[in-house]
């Protein structure tokens, strides 16, 4: 995958008194009115052990990626660039199961993931940015299909216990309120964590261009 591509660069500072040391994560959400934004948002980057005036980097691509995963994530394709209004298929072929180009996408804003393969409990269809998972569709089965309507919106929110590429219904959650930031039109962006445990913590943009 092409390191240069990279979108936004984000950096968050801490500017706050965390001494319990909140994890933070970021995550997006899908545009598509089946998708279950509970169980199906995904913790795309997990930043832990950022200490007060320290800061973490990370970038938002430009380019879109999807892989399909099976056997409870045990199995997994290759990940391959993606296009709004492409299709991808699941088959297997004479080397085994794989994940190609299918033409093109019902809608030309959203990136469609076809399963055509037997397997129980079906695929999981991934949406990818920057290397890993941002959206994802569980249970995808058999000539059923996962559709994902990307946007430049991702959210910002404290966990005390998360894990990166997993659901958000597993992790434990501080609060139900995220801090959304809008990427459109920008290359860099910081972003802050302000505030305590005893008065609440708050995210805020510090500056972009």
């Amino acid at each position: 995958m092409d390191s240069l591509a990279l979108g936004t660069k984000i950096c968050y500072v801490n500017k706050s008194a965390n001494k319990d040391l909140p994890q933070v994560f970021i995550f997006a959400q899908n545009g598509t009115s089946n998708f279950d934004s509970i169980e199906e948002e995904v913790a795309w980057k997990v930043i832990k052990n950022i200490g007060r005036g320290s800061r973490a980097t990370f970038y938002y691509s430009q380019e879109y990626w999807v892989q399909a995963s099976w056997d409870n994530d045990s199995n997994s394709t290759a990940q391959i660039p993606a296009k709004l209004g492409g299709r991808y298929q699941v088959i297997q072929d004479t080397t085994g199961i794989v994940l190609k180009p299918d033409g093109d996408a019902s809608d030309a804003k959203t990136i469609e993931v076809v399963n055509a393969i037997e397997v129980a409990n079906g695929v999981a269809a991934q949406f990818c940015n920057n290397d890993k998972v941002m959206l994802e569709k569980r249970q995808v089965g058999y000539d059923q299909s996962a559709v994902f309507r990307p946007s430049k919106k991702i959210y910002f929110g404290l966990a005390s216990e998360i894990t990166e590429g997993s659901s958000l219904q597993s992790a434990v959650i501080s609060s139900r309120k995220f801090f959304e930031l809008d990427l459109t039109g920008l290359s860099y962006v910081m972003i802050s964590l302000n505030g305590n445990a005893e008065n609440g913590y708050q995210f805020q943009i510090e500056g972009g261009s």
